[in-house]
């Protein structure tokens, strides 16, 4: 899922950059965290999303229900204006979806072989078939639900 990311940048060297997921952020949670570096954002925005998720999804919440405006939309508010820039971060959600099911899917071979060129090549962005399938198939979920 794309996560609108909103960057502070520190007013003082030594100080860290700070981070906040607007869509994560309402009257039950928030999504906050810094970096102490640029580098460093997407993993420390990435962590900070898999917390929040974790408890949503531990208190009953649907990952499903989890819906991002886009940086447009958040950088007209003025609980944001604090943020000097504003980045997408794909994250994958898909391990607090539930817990998995193994399923029978026929599939061509050469499409097979395909996907599994694409996984090894990935150097680990897709774990495995299945979770390349996962991805894939939420990808699919996302652009029809627009």
């Amino acid at each position: 899922m794309l996560f609108s990311v909103g960057v502070e940048y520190p007013s003082h060297d030594g100080e860290a950059l700070g981070l906040v997921v607007p869509a994560l952020c309402n009257d039950d949670y928030a999504c906050f965290s810094a970096a102490d570096s640029e580098e460093q954002v997407k993993v420390m925005a990435t962590e900070a999303i898999a917390m929040v998720v974790e408890e949503m999804v531990s208190n009953g919440t649907s990952v499903d229900s989890i819906k991002d405006l886009g940086p447009r939309h958040y950088r007209q508010l003025e609980d944001y204006d604090h943020c000097d820039g504003w980045l997408l971060l794909d994250v994958d959600l898909t391990e607090f979806m539930g817990k998995p099911k193994r399923i029978n899917v026929s599939l061509p071979d050469g499409l097979i072989q395909l996907i599994d060129s694409r996984v090894k090549a990935s150097h680990g962005e897709y774990k495995d078939r299945s979770h390349f399938l996962a991805v894939a198939s939420r990808h699919e979920l996302e652009e029809r639900s627009h």
